[in-house]
């Protein structure tokens, strides 16, 4: 049986977001700026997305990569890869 996701499509639209990106590991993250950059806005003000990313972290779908300048970075995990790959 197949278990539940805890996943909304908001949450979704933002792994494939670093997926399409190409950020698969802690070198290769991006931050909200560049999230909100490439999406043009629409995924909504920066604290929705930062809740949003939050949220992904401690689910294990995503993770905080290095440092660009003073912000924190993210990319998929193994999971989160998972889930986008199973969405195609």
């Amino acid at each position: 049986m197949r278990e539940t996701l805890e996943l909304n499509r908001f949450e979704y639209l933002i792994l494939v977001t670093l997926s399409k990106s190409g950020c698969k590991n802690c070198f290769k993250g991006i931050t909200i700026s560049e999230i909100l950059e490439v999406t043009e806005g629409c995924l909504g003000a920066r604290m929705t997305v930062y809740k949003k990313l939050r949220k992904l972290v401690d689910a294990g779908y995503i993770a905080k990569g290095i440092l660009d300048n003073h912000a924190d970075t993210f990319y998929l995990t193994e999971k989160g890869i998972n889930i986008v790959e199973e969405g195609k």
